[in-house]
């Protein structure tokens, strides 16, 4: 029963700091959690200790655990290191991948195309779930666990900054064709293009959000100030 909770705090709290409900940088008082969630402190120190190892929560010494912060540069970096290890896990996915695999993503991608991304004002639980479940079909195939495990939080870190900033995006995408591209070279067996492809897709969403979110950011030097768009994408 107490291992249930302590689950439910973590993942509780998990979505949360994901969905930026709590301030990065602001601090999360354990006696209030309890009280919260109606716990003991030695599972709310559990669950934030288990999110620190996520890196989406700090331990400081006499100050407790803070939610991490975000920053353009953090986001830049982030999306770079991501572009890589996520080609590389594609690249050997697609020299490996098998008919059931192929099925698998055609399948995915057809309910994800069929899915709107937001419904009623808000964002879609089921679009989110597609989404992460079609890039991660992308790379099923790929055998190196190593690439996977660093490829999986390089996504639920990219997660954050989407979530967070996506009540706040501007413009319009076509995140639907962008999608189908990958799809459509990843079948063809096109490494070389697919990863392109891919790549550009990712240094999109990172635009996106960082000319949507610029002042949501903390700097490492501590001001906000408007993000560097630099990233290596054509524009369109």
């Amino acid at each position: 029963m107490a291992q249930s909770k302590t689950a439910t705090v973590y993942e509780t709290l998990k979505s949360e700091l994901l969905d930026g409900i709590h301030r990065p940088g602001s601090k999360l008082a354990i006696d209030q959690l309890a009280d919260r969630f109606g716990v003991n402190i030695g599972a709310v120190r559990e669950s934030l200790s288990r999110l620190t190892s996520d890196h989406l929560v700090v331990a400081q010494p006499q100050k407790g655990f803070l939610v991490a912060k975000v920053s353009v540069e953090d986001l830049l970096d982030l999306t770079a290191v991501r572009i890589d290890i996520e080609t590389r896990c594609l690249r050997r996915s697609i020299e490996l991948g098998s008919l059931e695999w192929e099925g698998r993503l055609l399948s995915t991608w057809h309910q994800l195309s069929r899915t709107q991304p937001v419904t009623g004002g808000a964002a879609n639980a089921d679009w989110a779930r597609l989404h992460a479940q079609f890039h991660d079909d992308l790379i099923a195939a790929c055998d190196s666990q190593w690439w996977l495990r660093l490829r999986e939080q390089l996504y639920m870190q990219a997660e954050r900054y989407r979530r967070m900033i996506l009540p706040h995006r501007r413009g319009g995408r076509d995140v639907d064709s962008e999608h189908r591209e990958i799809l459509d070279l990843t079948l063809a067996r096109d490494a070389d293009k697919a990863c392109a492809a891919l790549t550009e897709h990712l240094n999109l969403t990172a635009k996106l959000l960082l000319s949507s979110g610029s002042a949501l950011f903390d700097s490492t030097d501590g001001q906000n100030r408007p993000a560097r768009l630099d990233l290596a994408v054509e524009e369109k």
